[in-house]
């Protein structure tokens, strides 16, 4: 069962400060980890189980260096899938491992891939930091890949803060390695990143020459991935040039390969190329439709380079179509972006770590020259006479200091012991937070595992939005859906609490619903409410406690007949809303919860609605309308989202999810979340 897996990987975490160089079977671990990486090339979904069961295994068998490189995997697949800032959890796990591991080609693997990662999320003081660290590493280490692995990082961070100059420099020199070495999967890589960054400097026919050999290196050695980014630079190397025929061709080819591949991020690079196609062709309106899409897809891999892209795209596009309103809108939404990333990055901090390294071996040096310069024929007579002032100096002071060093040096012993036991402390209650923390996030991974994409939502209907919001790091509020034959059920729940007491109790609500409606086929709403009370109270109150516990969920669930689109709606103190038109009705469940309650303990009923296509069914937790906030303070209200839902009832779900978004953050201002928000909307 899905719940008892999950229990036992949070079992395992409990061993992870006891690794130790201990005995496995490498050939088999090198064997897991060579199929993850070609499943991570070919299919980034598919990977994921592979790696989380790699992980089990070399945790279990305390195998510091497979545990290293696999959260180095994992990176890599949210790295892959967009999420840059989920992959930022695994890097310190990698790092760690590493030097358990003692490997430094690992090592600096490790360290070079944290710095692209921070990087791209523009935390670039830290990616400078950790380019260091490797560059140390790998002063003494003889691999030539190690070599070109630290100048194409040392390349991809500078040209992230924006220095393309010297990001030239550094690609140039892993470049001529890869050349000397024949590495022509290096050399293909380092050519499409050198496409790059000419073309950012704006030098379009370099930038054609090294995209195309990029290409051509990468199609010779049939690198799919390799093919799909080189395809992205040529699509904005054509664009440039002004082929633009050319480029929507390529990259719609480039699309298809990276949509195959499952890597979210190029898809959304790709489709914001095709938008300024478009509106060079003045094509407004398919350029208008494209850049939508995108901004949905630009937040959602969190990457301030897409977003001013996309900011920059809206602004130009309401500006030629003439709605100046929204054309202001994107252009001070770029502004402020644009703002927040100028502080975040202080090239004088990253200037003076550099100097910082280059001068330190110098400094080193200068000190050995002046002691080995020292010698006895060196002394003069005027070099005696100051030092037998000094040693008569040096017996006064010691004199005076005698008379003070046996009042001070009991108190002394004593601080210092004080101080020892408060660091001790310290270090204690620091380990204990970060363990919670890894922790609380290896659970967010696996909650993240088990709610669905909106993806997967959108399988049999016409169009889906999903606005999740938690207060903490995971989330006491879940959505769910599954499908039986021409059956498909949507669940939306909340919790009792939030954070990880409410995570646990979401992934319990998951695997009984899972049990309930998949394993014994119950498809009768009213009757799956009715189970499901029955198993979270039985599960709560399973010792002999004369207290019982009030702990369960409010929940909705709602199925659809997809051959009639008759719809039979279930609830345990939730409403669901049914939008036809511009006629918004809610459809209101039982008054009680999936759980013990005070009031009668009566059985759950239904309600059956005929659908048309068009329709639109909304379904939200109390987070949203519970919200404190605006001028005075007050909660938002179920009215003031019932009128929200109203007014954009023609509205494309892509556009109304970043309105409630807006809506939510504008009136929740300063304010602190005080729960967990999910809405979910379905189109028929």
């Amino acid at each position: 069962m899905i719940f008892c897996r999950i229990i036992f990987i949070w079992i395992l975490l409990a061993y992870v400060n006891g690794f130790s160089q201990s005995k496995y079977d490498t050939s088999e671990f090198r064997k897991n980890y060579k199929l993850i990486d070609r499943t991570l090339e070919r299919n980034v979904d598919s990977s994921f189980i592979l790696i989380k069961s790699e992980l089990q295994k070399t945790l279990r068998g305390k195998y510091a260096y497979g545990y290293s490189k696999t959260n180095l995997q994992l990176a890599r697949y949210y790295t892959l899938k967009g999420k840059v800032d989920s992959a930022l959890i695994f890097l310190p796990i990698a790092i760690k491992y590493a030097r358990v591991s003692k490997d430094t080609a690992l090592l600096v693997s490790s360290y070079l891939f944290y710095a692209r990662s921070l990087s791209t999320l523009s935390q670039y003081n830290k990616a400078i930091e950790q380019t260091l660290i490797a560059q140390r590493y790998a002063e003494n280490y003889k691999d030539y890949k190690i070599k070109i692995k630290l100048f194409h990082d040392l390349g991809f961070v500078h040209s992230g803060i924006g220095l393309h100059k010297k990001a030239i420099s550094y690609y140039l020199k892993g470049l001529e390695i890869s050349q000397s070495n024949k590495d022509t999967f290096n050399f293909a890589n380092i050519s499409a990143r050198l496409g790059g960054e000419f073309q950012y400097l704006h030098l379009n026919d370099s930038a054609l020459k090294f995209n195309l050999q990029g290409l051509n290196n990468f199609t010779l050695i049939k690198h799919k991935r390799g093919i799909g980014a080189s395809m992205v630079n040529l699509s904005s190397t054509y664009i440039a040039l002004k082929q633009y025929d050319k480029a929507i061709k390529i990259t719609e080819e480039a699309i298809l390969i990276r949509k195959e591949l499952g890597d979210d991020y190029a898809v959304t690079m790709l489709k914001a190329n095709l938008t300024d196609c478009y509106f060079d062709k003045k094509d407004y309106q398919k350029a208008l439709e494209l850049a939508i899409e995108c901004e949905i897809l630009a937040k959602k891999q969190n990457e301030n380079e897409l977003i001013q892209q996309n900011y920059n795209s809206l602004r130009k596009i309401y500006h030629a179509i003439n709605n100046n309103n929204l054309a202001y809108l994107y252009a001070s939404k770029l502004i402020v972006l644009k703002d927040s990333i100028f502080e975040k990055t202080n090239i004088k901090a990253i200037n003076e770590l550099q100097t910082k390294y280059d001068t330190e071996k110098k400094e080193q040096e200068i000190a050995l020259l002046q002691i080995a310069s020292k010698s006895a024929s060196q002394k003069s007579k005027s070099d005696r006479n100051t030092r037998n002032l000094i040693i008569g100096s040096i017996s006064l002071i010691a004199f005076l200091i005698a008379v003070f060093a046996g009042l001070l040096f009991k108190r002394f012993k004593i601080i210092n012991k004080q101080k020892d036991i408060i660091e001790k402390q310290k270090e204690f209650v620091d380990e204990k937070n970060k363990e919670v923390t890894d922790s609380i996030y290896y659970a967010l991974t696996i909650q993240q595992a088990v709610i669905p994409s909106e993806i997967d939502l959108k399988e049999d209907v016409k169009d889906v939005m999903v606005f999740f919001k938690p207060k903490d790091i995971v989330s006491g509020d879940f959505y769910w859906h599954t499908k039986i034959n021409n059956y498909v059920f949507y669940i939306m729940a909340d919790c009792t609490g939030h954070g990880v007491p409410g995570a646990f109790m979401s992934l319990m609500g998951i695997n009984y619903l899972s049990e309930i409606i998949n394993e014994k086929k119950i498809v009768d709403t009213a009757d799956i409410l009715n189970i499901l009370r029955e198993k979270v109270i039985s599960n709560l109150n399973k010792s002999n406690s004369t207290v019982q516990k009030r702990d369960g969920m409010d929940l909705v669930l709602f199925r659809l007949d997809l051959n009639t689109l008759e719809m039979q709606f279930s609830g345990a103190n939730n409403s669901i809303y049914l939008l036809d038109n511009n006629q918004l009705e809610e459809l209101r469940g039982n008054k009680m919860p999936i759980g013990l309650h005070s009031g009668d303990f009566l059985k759950f009923t239904s309600i059956t609605r005929q659908l048309t296509k068009g329709n639109k069914i909304f379904a939200f937790t109390d987070g949203f309308p519970d919200q404190f906030g605006g001028e005075k303070g007050k909660k938002f209200m179920y009215k003031k989202l019932e009128g929200l839902i109203t007014e954009n009832s023609k509205t494309q779900f892509s556009e109304f999810k970043i309105k409630l978004a807006n809506e939510f953050d504008n009136w929740k201002g300063l304010n602190e979340q005080i729960d967990d928000v999910a809405f979910l909307g379905i189109e028929i």
